[in-house]
């Protein structure tokens, strides 16, 4: 008996209050470790090895409906008893905004799906009735985890749950699934693979679907654009989501807003300052963008855009250092110790992907540049300093401080969260192909570095774009 009690031991601790937490990190660790490989080594072979194709679907269709079936029970669970499960409800400004864009990301990609269904199903005599059932499969059990998500998240999303163990576990199960989409989305993007249908000739395309050569073209254009990336950031947010359900993650949130005290801009012309600041340090960039990635090659309008981000991040930089000396050395800072959430955890990781880039970019000139040498100088110190501002920003006890001094924290904030969003903006739609025809990581292996960071450097500004709006609500 007293055998069988040691024998039990471990999971009666993990079905505790503490072990709930240690025992999903440690299944989802060997969970993760388990399939990752085989996804990565038979990811990259091409679509006409059904093996391969089987077992990487066979991965992540199993992942995904396990997901779903633990998604609709905890729904069920949940509803029927919300005091067992929930402590309270969060007004989280970055919690609201992200289920926005889960919205937006998981329409988008249940658009491309449908997309690619239906022309497989059209065109299903190019390829075998085998690799045609399983593409199919995939594509609706993917179509269905998608929409169960956002119900469930579009519902408990702003609640913050008890220390209940079952959570932890739930979360981790929506975590895997998610990292398993991301690995392969990553994957398939990072080694070209060739689709079976969408690379064939145009004309095969064109017969059996019945579009014009003009409709073809344009769906393979906006596919080949927007599809891995929409993926990709549905997939980080829905994680961050999970990580955000773990027990008391929203504790960590300083509540310590200024009592009673609301600002109001002081005058029309002030307000005219600040949306005239935003819009000169953003619209220019967002004209140019799509000009850069189309004109790749030309020189003129490669040196046009490096000037505008240097501009852009040069102001930047300015009001980082301005928000840090006003918190640090104006203000009687009284910062509240608290540990870091889901969210900060994520932006700190997309930090590093964010560093490595940059690294790169800075050691592999093949000759020295020296606008995008000063772009990279001037954007390590904004990294960091912007980082040390998000971290420290809301934990601040504004109390008894200055009002014009938080004032003008406050404008400036509002100012770097609007560049964060602009950069996001660029990066998610034209991040990918911006990596693939840079002269420095072109034909290199740094160019299939650069594409597995490209997700955390997108992600990088959004969550920092996030924190500094929920950061600016927090002084206001």
């Amino acid at each position: 008996m007293g055998t069988a009690n040691r024998f039990l031991s471990p999971f009666k601790f993990a079905l505790g209050e503490e072990g709930g937490e240690i025992g999903s990190i440690l299944i989802m660790s060997i969970v993760l470790g388990i399939l990752v490989v085989p996804t990565v080594v038979y990811g990259q072979r091409p679509e006409s090895d059904l093996d391969a194709v089987n077992i990487v679907t066979g991965i992540n269709v199993s992942v995904r409906l396990l997901a779903a079936v633990t998604l609709v029970v905890a729904f069920t669970a949940i509803r029927y008893n919300m005091q067992e499960w929930v402590n309270d409800k969060s007004s989280n400004m970055i919690i609201k905004t992200k289920l926005v864009f889960i919205w937006i990301f998981g329409f988008a990609k249940m658009v491309f799906i449908v997309i690619q269904v239906l022309i497989y199903l059209k065109c299903r005599n190019l390829i075998t009735l085998e690799l045609t059932e399983t593409i199919i499969t995939d594509c609706f059990t993917s179509i269905i985890f998608v929409i169960l998500q956002l119900v469930f998240f579009q519902y408990f999303a702003r609640y913050t749950f008890t220390t209940k163990p079952l959570i932890s576990y739930i979360s981790s199960v929506i975590a895997i699934a998610n990292f398993m989409d991301f690995f392969i989305v990553l994957t398939l993007s990072v080694n070209e693979n060739k689709d079976l249908i969408f690379d064939r000739n145009k004309t095969d395309i064109k017969n059996c679907t019945g579009f014009s050569h003009k409709t073809i073209n344009n769906i393979m254009f906006i596919t080949e654009a927007f599809k891995a990336p929409i993926a990709l950031q549905f997939s980080a947010l829905a994680i961050t989501f999970a990580f955000s359900m773990k027990p008391d993650a929203e504790k960590s949130s300083s509540q310590c807003n200024i009592l009673g005290l609301k600002f109001s801009w002081t005058s029309p012309k002030r307000l005219a300052k600040i949306i005239t600041t935003i819009l000169l340090m953003n619209v220019p960039l967002l004209v140019c963008a799509p000009f850069n990635i189309l004109n790749f090659e030309n020189e003129t309008q490669s040196r046009i855009w490096l000037s505008l981000v240097l501009a852009q991040k040069t102001a930047a930089l300015i009001c980082i250092l301005s928000i840090n000396y006003l918190m640090f050395k104006k203000l009687n800072l009284t910062v509240k110790y608290v540990s870091i959430n889901a969210n900060e955890f994520m932006l700190l990781l997309s930090t590093i992907g964010v560093m490595a880039c940059m690294s790169m970019l800075a050691f592999y000139q093949r000759e020295v540049d020296g606008i995008l040498t000063s772009l990279i100088v001037i954007s390590l110190p904004s990294i960091l300093y912007q980082v040390i501002i998000i971290l420290f920003g809301r934990r601040m006890d504004l109390i008894g401080n200055q009002i014009s001094a938080v004032h003008s924290i406050q404008q400036l904030v509002l100012i770097l969260g609007c560049q964060n969003i602009t950069l996001w903006f660029n990066d998610f739609l034209y991040g990918v192909w911006d990596m693939s025809n840079d002269h420095i990581l072109r034909h290199s292996v740094f160019k299939y570095i650069a594409l597995i960071l490209y997700p955390l450097i997108a992600y990088y500004r959004f969550q920092s774009a996030m924190e500094l709006m929920e950061l600016y609500r927090h002084v206001s």
